[in-house]
């Protein structure tokens, strides 16, 4: 039978000696302190499963304090015999000796899972995001400086941001993103004082985790095409455990254009005139931020596409074109209607959280297809009735 032991931040997982024992994998939601060698090295010896030496949580014969220190304990660090003997001829310089003593410590309050070596400590609190390499994240700008920009992964505003300690903020490189016009080429210090024209203080980007450094803070980077500034759309947040992970993150929900005026509360002066024939057919595009961030904005439009391409040389690269269609969509109005379809899907969003359902498309999609057969106002969809009746289909 498979026990899951519970720990606390600070709570010592495992200790062992790289050189003796092999050492260990550290896992999320850990990190690796190195032992001070005033300190007791009588740590239990014998793990329940043998693979290394030290202790874990839950399994050590030893009681222990959280951080390895027994005010009782009062040991003396004897040194070989031998070695003082060789000391004694070589008083002028010496090389010390490396402490390889380590101990795996849990950064979050969880469970520990154990895989071989390799040890994590999976989070209970849904409000806490564990990055890991490839994750799509949703987060905003709010500071600038160092050849790299500072990430709020909890896509709060800048003031509020540094209230939240829960979840520690990203960094990203000023050599993670691309360079106006799709340039490879080093980053010189012209780039540096020029990055406030690429992101500054309160902007909204997706970007993905390239690395995760030993104390949590997340390396993240732009380069792929699909990532990048985010304007003319709506943020929603949610708890990061609502959103899991799958193999694609990006999402259109087609056809979500509504038939009626029910959203102008019964004014029906609303005309063709209203509607921005540029929007499409009220496709919306959907991110899926794995840390709790939600943007929501309308389909870029083929046309604008094939507009682009056809004022532009036929040799010019995809990234030039992504950006001017990125420029256009950032100073093209959102019609009227657009902008209830993306106010449809950002309620039906809100619905799937507050019953505590698990946001994917599908279900999305479900909810916002549930209001549109039931003629439900895009302001009275958050009401309870309707948050219970619109939620059927995600919770059969």
């Amino acid at each position: 039978m498979l026990n899951k032991h519970f720990v606390l931040p600070g709570q010592v997982l495992a200790t062992s000696n790289a050189e003796t024992d092999g050492g260990f994998l550290r896992g999320h939601g850990t990190y690796i302190e190195i032992v001070p060698e005033n300190e007791s090295d009588d740590e239990d010896e014998d793990d329940v499963d043998g693979n290394f030496g030290g202790g874990m949580a839950g399994t050590s014969k030893k009681k222990r304090s959280s951080w390895g220190n027994d005010n009782n304990s009062n040991v003396v660090m004897q040194q070989d015999d031998d070695k003082d003997d060789k000391d004694e001829g070589n008083n002028d310089e010496h090389e010390q000796p490396i402490n390889n003593n380590q101990r795996l410590i849990a950064s979050v309050a969880g469970t520990v899972e154990r895989v071989n070596k390799l040890i994590s400590v999976i989070p209970l609190s849904p409000s806490i995001y564990v990055g890991q390499v490839g994750d799509l994240v949703v987060g905003r700008i709010v500071g600038v400086g160092g050849s790299r920009w500072k990430v709020s992964l909890t896509c709060s505003a800048p003031i509020s941001s540094g209230a939240n300690g829960s979840m520690k903020e990203g960094q990203l490189p000023l050599s993670g993103v691309n360079l106006p016009g799709g340039v490879q080429r080093i980053r010189t210090s012209e780039d540096v004082l020029a990055m406030r024209n690429l992101f500054k203080e309160g902007d909204l980007l997706t970007c993905e985790v390239q690395q995760v450094q030993r104390d949590g803070t997340l390396i993240l980077h732009t380069r792929s095409l699909r990532y990048g500034k985010l304007d003319n759309g709506v943020l929603v947040t949610v708890p990061p455990s609502l959103v899991g992970r799958r193999k694609n993150h990006f999402a259109t929900l087609k056809g979500l254009k509504s038939t009626s005026n029910n959203s102008d509360g019964g004014n029906n002066n609303t005309t063709a005139m209203d509607v921005d024939e540029e929007d499409g057919e009220g496709d919306v595009d959907v991110y899926l931020g794995l840390n709790g961030g939600i943007w929501i904005q309308r389909t870029v439009p083929s046309e604008w596409e094939n507009a682009i391409r056809a004022d532009q040389d036929e040799r010019a690269p995809l990234a030039e074109t992504l950006q001017k269609l990125r420029q256009r969509h950032a100073t093209t109005p959102v019609s009227r209607s657009m902008r209830e379809s993306i106010a449809r899907v950002r309620n039906s969003i809100d619905c799937l959280r507050l019953v505590h359902c698990q946001i994917t498309p599908d279900s999305i999609d479900t909810v916002a297809r549930a209001s549109l057969d039931e003629g439900v106002r895009v302001a009275d969809m958050l009401l309870p009735a309707w948050v219970v009746k619109l939620t059927e289909g995600t919770r059969s």
